[in-house]
């Protein structure tokens, strides 16, 4: 009996080719585009779990409750609390702390190259995280001052072939770096990202910051405790509280701990923290839900297609009830033919899947591994999916038909019923719905992505070469720069503390006419009497610094600041900074000039209160150039920075390519986002034309009399195409509710984003109705053409 369900199933797909294709394609399409999600997703949950102690491993945190913060949660804690609670608290096992994160510019005998993520880290790091040591010791790798470990990547950068271990290799040309060991380069899901470990251990010429590693007054290092059981969170952060409160650390720093779980997805409002491919839960369950509406709407398709064609098997039904057939074996014929079209969809799609998942990886600088659908697990729920996706698909057909009286079916009159028209209507609804709320969020997705780039940061990013200068050549600044200005396609050039997008430096401030308890923190950067201008900033009150005047002790506040403070005219007002290691070390600066607010970090953050005090040799310098001959411009910079830093590595990018770069994930995002609502409208569409197909057939000998009554073609056209199409404008009112709650939502992530409008709305509707259009239009023109006769005479 299986047999012969097998065989007429297959016979029946290669009777109706067309059908079946298109049942196939759509199905398979569905399934690929699920099994792609699910792979993004599991590449998101998979971040830090190679870890052996993953779910005992916390991150410390720092809430920042200073007047003039927005952004509370910054990934820093005082460097004594990390120790001090594995001093204090027996859950505590180990702790470790990380500082920097940055690039160091590294000599090895002729050899010097920048290595880009250098962390100063505790002895303690391989006993809290796995960090896979190559070559070397096992034990005490970091013990000594200036010891480092160093990937393996890097080792062969800077060694070739030769053996590392016991090498030194110079930093900035200046210290002295020991190879202990060679690692593996980190997993690419892992938060933490590194070429480099150099001890946290201080040398003998490093007594203040021996100092700064022991205070309680600041936050600065990034740290980590290993616990004998998973954190219970409330109860731990109760305990760092209390330990700050006991050893006088600043009132407003409250310290709290995130499970290492959640560091990878929970941390889109943490400031301050080295955390590589940071992605957010909310783009999982986006993609989840999007996974789940491909799929229905797949599955939608098949049905309507399986239940459009059931009528057309009416009689086989009939005959097989005459000859003794009972209704459970008919509802197991068509779940099994439905099953097997099920499984062929499922074969393609994992194909599709093979095929596609290493381009989709560098379209969405992701890095998702295809293998993990052959997990035993996986094709587990693969085989459970081809399951319910059969059975499901094959529900309507098997109890329907199998339901109906024999004599009924084979006088005809179930085929010319209007059997199954209410759910393939219920079903082009729903289809339509998922399709249109997918437009309408991908051209939201755009408008933001749009905002983001178009917007005004209130500076001007536009032929600006960013280069970051580090160590020597951070104190040869001002010199470098003189000599740029010498060539006539360089318009500008001002340096900074920190290049524009990055977060700044905060500090506790004590403004004039308040007072000493006062708990405003705000950002800080430094700049020279260049660097404004060069990024064509607008001063709104005051001046500039200017080698005019004697601005060691000037300061320049944005505009928030001053509302902040509450000053109507604020030039000529005094801000004290502490500037020594005891609270009452404070120096005064006179505010000379009120800049115009602009966005020093991203726009996910709310403008943030900062000030600018005079510096002339900063890290970060920006060059405005001209657009022409930038070739020739470009090996000038370089042969300048040669001249004038001598042995150290060039390195510049175009200051919009970086701010570009600070909205990867969101750019990969909406790339995404496209791609999967493309795919979902071929699925649609293919539906609908078999559909419009069917029912063209259907009502060939209506079409027939219509146009021997006088019906013209376009009236023809216009009846066969208006259902479709109110059923569509259905599927427009409903899409466009669901998607309005849902985007909303998601724009929610950003402080400063478009407000939705209906022009989206009716964009996503003029599209569908002309998608539909489209796709019905071939079988609706073939209707109306088609000879009068030709379908009188079919019968």
């Amino acid at each position: 009996m299986l047999r012969n369900y097998f065989v007429i199933g297959i016979r029946n797909l290669f009777n109706q080719k067309t059908y079946s294709l298109i049942k196939i394609v759509g199905l398979a399409l569905g399934l690929a585009t699920s099994m792609m999600i699910y792979l993004f997703i599991q590449e998101d949950l998979s971040y830090d779990t190679y870890h052996k102690n993953y779910n005992r491993i916390v991150r410390l945190l720092t809430i920042d409750n200073g007047e003039g913060v927005s952004s509370k949660h910054v990934g820093v804690t005082q460097p004594r609390l990390a120790p001090a609670a594995e001093e204090e608290l027996p859950e505590v096992v180990e702790s470790v702390r990380f500082i920097g994160g940055g690039p160091y510019d590294l000599s090895y005998n002729d050899n010097i190259l920048k290595c880009q993520s250098a962390f100063r880290v505790d002895p303690s790091v391989f006993e809290v995280f796995d960090f896979d040591v190559v070559s070397g010791p096992k034990k005490g790798i970091l013990d000594n001052p200036g010891s480092i470990a160093i990937t393996e990547s890097l080792a062969k950068r800077i060694f070739g072939t030769e053996n590392p271990i016991g090498k030194t290799i110079k930093l900035n040309q200046t210290t002295d770096l020991n190879v202990t060991a060679i690692l593996a380069d980190p997993p690419k899901n892992s938060h933490i990202q590194f070429d480099l470990l150099h001890s946290l251990v201080p040398g003998k010429d490093e007594d203040g910051f021996r100092q700064a590693l022991d205070t309680w007054q600041s936050i600065f290092t990034k740290s980590y405790l290993l616990l004998d059981r998973p954190a219970d969170v409330t109860d731990l952060n109760a305990k760092l509280q209390a330990i700050a409160k006991k050893n006088n650390a600043l009132d407003f720093f409250h310290p709290v701990v995130q499970p290492l779980s959640e560091v990878h997805l929970h941390s889109k409002e943490i400031l301050f923290e080295s955390n590589a491919n940071k992605s957010d839960i909310l783009n999982v369950y986006v993609l989840s839900t999007i996974s789940i509406l491909i799929l229905v709407l797949a599955v939608v398709n098949f049905m309507n297609l399986v239940t459009a064609k059931s009528a057309g098997r009416a009689k086989e039904v009939g005959m097989r009830k005459v000859i003794g057939a009972v209704r459970r074996q008919l509802i197991g014929q068509h779940l099994i033919e439905s099953i097997i079209v099920t499984f062929a969809a499922a074969v393609i799609a994992v194909g599709i899947v093979y095929a596609a998942v290493p381009l989709l990886n560098n379209t969405y600088q992701r890095f998702a591994d295809v293998m993990v659908l052959f997990l035993p697990q996986n094709l587990l729920i693969i085989l459970a999916l081809i399951l319910i996706v059969g059975i499901l698909a094959g529900l309507y057909p098997a109890f329907v038909l199998s339901s109906f009286k024999p004599i009924l079916v084979l006088k005809g009159s179930f085929k010319n019923s209007t059997s199954g028209i209410r759910l393939r209507k219920a079903l082009v609804v729903l289809q339509f719905t998922i399709s249109i709320a997918l437009m309408v969020g991908t051209g939201i997705v755009y408008q933001q992505m749009n905002f983001i780039y178009s917007t005004d940061l209130g500076y001007s990013r536009d032929q600006i070469i960013s280069i970051q200068q580090n160590g020597a050549a951070t104190a040869r600044a001002s010199t470098f720069r003189t000599e740029l200005m010498r060539n006539e396609n360089i318009l500008s050039a001002g340096t900074s503390s920190t290049r524009i997008g990055q977060q700044l430096g905060r500090t506790n401030v004590f403004p004039e006419g308040y007072t000493s308890e006062t708990n405003i923190i705000t950002s800080i950067m430094a700049a020279d009497e260049n660097f404004i201008p060069t990024m064509n900033m607008k001063m709104v009150a005051g001046r500039n610094f200017s080698l005019d005047y004697d601005d060691s002790l000037s300061m320049i506040i944005n505009e928030e600041m001053a509302k902040l403070l509450k000053w109507q005219e604020p030039v000529g007002k005094k801000i004290s900074i502490q500037s020594g290691p005891n609270p009452e070390d404070l120096t005064a600066y006179v505010v000379i000039g009120v800049v115009k607010d602009f966005h020093f970090a991203t726009i996910r953050h709310k403008l943030e209160p900062m000030f600018m005090l005079y510096n002339q040799n900063n890290g970060a310098l920006s060059i405005k150039v001209k657009a022409e001959n930038m070739k020739e411009t470009l090996a000038f910079v370089e042969e300048t920075w040669k001249k004038v830093n001598p042995g150290t590595t060039f390195e510049y990018a175009f200051l919009d390519e970086q701010f570009a770069n600070l909205y990867s994930n969101e750019q990969a995002f909406a790339t995404m986002f496209t791609h999967f609502t493309l795919l979902a409208l071929t699925i649609a569409g293919l539906g609908l034309f078999a559909l419009s197909a069917f029912t063209a057939e259907q009502r060939k000998k209506e079409i027939g009399i219509r146009k021997v009554l006088g019906a013209s073609n376009a009236n023809i056209f216009y009846k066969l195409s208006f259902e479709f199409i109110a059923l569509i404008l259905v599927s427009f009112v409903f899409a466009s509710t669901i998607a309005y709650f849902v985007m909303e939502k998601w724009l929610q992530d950003f402080q400063y984003s478009i407000k939705i409008g209906a022009g989206i709305f009716l964009l996503a509707g003029v599209a569908s109705v002309l998608i539909a259009l489209i796709t019905i239009s071939f079988q609706a023109l073939k209707a109306a053409f088609n000879n009068p006769a030709d379908a009188l005479r079919s019968e």
